[in-house]
């Protein structure tokens, strides 16, 4: 069982001053203190933000809705070994992880088949590694003594719902529990998640639409490590992570993975919130279908589901990015939708770091203008996270502009590698036009090249 955390504090250094709020009925004679920064949301980018600013002297609170680390989350994740190495060296000796990744695969699925492409290696499980799974609730914890360590103050079930303005600059914000107060800074980082609803109440970002928001349920099944190692073909403590593609969303362009840990695997699944509508099913009858399959159907036999959760994750991409610095205010992580496929906790870390160091030259310089705080996205725009979203900013309308390709070629792979496979009692030139003849039946290739060619356009 977790250990529930209600509230960590660090021993006030300085007095707090007595503010009487006017003209507000939710708020009066509230203690306050004013923080140099402010941090909503305490997840791996609010979080890596609140560490670096602390341990450069910042006077910084983080204010987190839930009652301990990754109280929203079930599951896990992986994390890049090196992306996080850089910004917190040798990090593998701290971390509680589950298994040093060592195997990638790729499956394309119909309801019966896969066809698979998989890549091990030894080389993977020698430091400085490459992806570790991890549980989110360690990672978080882990994050959030770092953070605790380095001077910050993190405050549990502390909901914030809204920015203070001080004309047009940010202020502070003000929780709805458990005091209704309003905490004032000179710099407030939002990180609140994917569809943050503080940045659209207070107009700094768009209301995120439909087609841009995937939702994702997963589930943990615990087994014993011996029959993980045996039934996925792994050393001990070594793991693997397989991409699902095509059956597991029942038609529509989306994705799904199993991830193991130590004593359990995780198996996730989802797509577009638009395409749960369009569909008319839910996440889990998803969920539930792809665990009747028979490939992952002997995979979790007699296994015991210990979390079931859901997620939703930004998926717009470069082009959904909403303006990210405002006059005392930055946007990070999911909340700014800095998300790339699997590299979303790397990213988040990342864009918490970069926004660290804006709000550190604001404070040296006691100015924390749009003109300075923009470091932030500076940085950002020379680091590979936003190079990485602006190399695949095409990639979400092309999934709107191909709707079938995942469940499509998903299809055409599994039918010629039968094809392939069967013995036929046919001379092989005959084989291979019964192949061509089989696969252009199910998409005619000058459609099967366009599609291609629109797919490279994107991924080149």
């Amino acid at each position: 069982m977790l250990k529930r955390w209600c509230e960590i504090k660090k021993p006030q250094k300085i007095s707090v001053k007595q503010i009487a709020v006017k003209n507000d009925a939710h708020i009066t004679n509230t203690v306050v203190k004013k923080y140099d920064a402010i941090v909503v949301g305490a997840g791996p980018a609010g979080l890596t933000a609140a560490f670096f600013m602390a341990n450069q002297g910042l006077d910084v609170l983080v204010l987190e809705r839930g009652p301990y680390p990754g109280a929203k989350n079930c599951g896990g994740a992986s994390i890049m070994a090196e992306h996080t190495h850089k910004l917190f060296p040798n990090f593998w000796e701290e971390l509680l992880y589950e298994r040093i990744i060592t195997d990638q695969s790729y499956w394309w699925m119909t309801e019966d088949s896969v066809v698979s492409a998989r890549f091990q290696s030894a080389r993977l499980a020698a430091a400085p590694y490459n992806r570790f799974s991890v549980k989110r609730t360690n990672l978080y914890k882990w994050l959030t003594d770092k953070a605790i360590a380095a001077g910050a103050q993190v405050k549990f079930n502390h909901s914030v719902e809204e920015v203070w303005f001080d004309g047009q600059k940010a202020d502070g914000v003000r929780t709805a529990n458990p005091d209704n107060s309003k905490y004032l800074a000179d710099v407030i980082i939002l990180a609140d998640g994917a569809n943050s609803l503080l940045a659209e109440r207070a107009g700094l970002a768009p209301r995120v639409t439909a087609e841009n928001m995937s939702l994702y349920v997963k589930e943990t099944i615990a087994l014993p490590p011996e029959v993980i190692d045996e039934r996925f073909n792994l050393v001990p403590s070594q793991g693997t992570i397989i991409g699902l593609i095509g059956y597991p969303t029942a038609g529509f362009n989306g994705t799904g993975s199993i991830h193991t840990f130590r004593d359990s695997i995780n198996i996730n699944i989802g797509m577009s919130i638009a395409n749960f509508a369009q569909a008319g099913f839910s996440p889990n009858d998803l969920l539930e279908r792809i665990k009747k399959h028979p490939h992952i159907k002997r995979l979790i036999a007699g296994g015991e589901t210990i979390e079931y959760g859901g997620a939703v994750i930004p998926e717009g991409g470069y082009h959904a990015v909403p303006q990210l610095v405002h006059r005392g205010l930055m946007i990070i992580g999911d909340a700014g939708s800095l998300v790339n496929g699997t590299h979303g906790i790397n990213l988040a870390m990342w864009s918490g770091f970069y926004a660290a160091q804006a709000a550190y030259a604001a404070k040296i310089n006691r100015d924390y203008s749009i003109r300075k705080l923009s470091l932030y996205t500076k940085l950002l725009n020379e680091s590979f996270v936003m190079q990485d979203l602006k190399a695949n900013a095409g990639a979400a309308k092309l999934m709107r502009d191909i709707p079938y390709a995942f469940d499509l070629y998903s299809r055409i792979a599994n039918e010629a590698a039968f094809q392939v496979a069967k013995i036929y009692t046919m001379p092989k030139r005959a084989k291979r036009r019964l192949i061509f003849q089989k696969i252009t039946s199910m998409q005619p290739l000058t459609k099967i090249l366009s599609d291609a060619w629109q797919t490279l356009k994107v991924i080149r």
